[in-house]
């Protein structure tokens, strides 16, 4: 009588998982290029739903990923003078001249497109009107950036004269202080982040943040070449003038936010420098203008920022911290 043998051999067994790890492995990279592709159309959605907003007045996406203009997306404003084709972006510089520009991958999925800064590129926007803020106006500044490389006083973007009219800017700061270990509490050593200026305030924001509920700040910020960040900037008037232009620096509040978290700020640096709350300076990704005597809305370029961007949006309202943290969950690399 024969009898039939049920049982599998180990040598079959591991036969078969090899054949399940190799159709597995053949289909992860499909796999991840769709989920990548979710994540980019998602954002896609979003960032045209920002558009849409009625306070919107600039929205770059990058996603032309040729050519030497980005259109302004913003396309929802209210103010019936307001034309978002007067704010287009014109990218300039010997890199984008000799080689048509350097327009990369973004943050995700090889759909996304953003443009590589190499210290001689910036995006100007040549009119001014719509986005002529001064400390006595509520708006929002929110730009996805990667540094190649982390240089004191790099500039993502400005609209301001150096040393004379600092109406808005950010730059990366990194400069390093001892703390205080004899303070109560000891205060440990920590590195100037990021400093920013609205009209006569100055002021640099630490590599710490703020939890949601604003209660503890975290440990010190790591930040490297390899990651994207979304760098925020929000000027609040915290009391409407009796008459137009505020006379008192304290009647504004400005707030800079680190992937949707509030960055602590401790430091009023060189306020006492802007001569003024409004200048002519055209906006510009990339660098700062140095003031060279006239307020004619050019000036020398300097602390060029080396990195990509691919999101640049400006709202004419304050965000509430709930939309801030928004913007950044819609636009997050994948490993955050």
């Amino acid at each position: 009588m024969q009898i039939r043998r049920n049982n599998y051999t180990i040598l079959e067994i591991l036969f078969v998982i090899c054949i399940v790890v190799i159709i597995v492995s053949m289909l992860m990279p499909a796999f991840n290029e769709s989920r990548e592709k979710a994540r980019f159309v998602r954002w896609l959605a979003f960032n045209k739903q920002c558009s849409s907003d009625p306070t919107c007045v600039l929205n770059f996406n990058f996603q032309e990923g040729k050519g030497s203009i980005l259109t302004n997306t913003a396309a929802g404003n209210e103010n019936i003078k307001f034309s978002a084709k007067d704010y287009y972006g014109v990218v300039k510089g010997s890199n984008f001249v000799s080689k048509n520009g350097d327009w990369v991958k973004g943050r995700w999925w090889k759909g996304k497109r953003a443009l590589r800064f190499d210290g001689t590129t910036i995006v100007e926007i040549p009119k001014s009107e719509a986005i002529d803020f001064g400390e006595d106006d509520d708006f929002t500044i929110i730009i996805w950036l990667k540094f190649d490389k982390f240089e004191k006083w790099a500039t993502p973007f400005s609209k301001a004269y150096a040393d004379q009219y600092a109406q808005y800017d950010m730059y990366y700061d990194n400069t390093s202080y001892p703390g205080n270990p004899s303070a109560k509490p000891p205060i440990p050593p920590y590195k100037a982040l990021f400093e920013i200026d609205v009209s006569r305030t100055c002021v640099g924001y630490d590599n710490k943040y703020w939890s949601l509920d604003g209660t503890t700040l975290s440990e010190n910020i790591e930040m490297n070449t390899s990651h994207w960040y979304m760098m925020t900037l929000r000027n609040k008037v915290e009391k409407s003038p009796v008459t137009p232009g505020l006379t008192n620096k304290n009647d504004h509040r400005v707030d800079v936010f680190w992937n949707g978290y509030s960055l602590y700020g401790s430091r009023a640096t060189n306020n006492v420098y802007a001569k003024g709350v409004r200048c002519n300076a055209k906006l510009i990704l990339g660098a700062m203008r140095f003031w060279t005597g006239q307020n004619s809305g050019e000036g020398a370029l300097n602390c060029f920022f080396k990195g990509k961007i691919d999101e640049f949006i400006i709202f004419k309202r304050a965000l509430q911290d709930t939309e801030i943290r928004g913007h950044f969950m819609m636009g997050q690399e994948h490993h955050y």
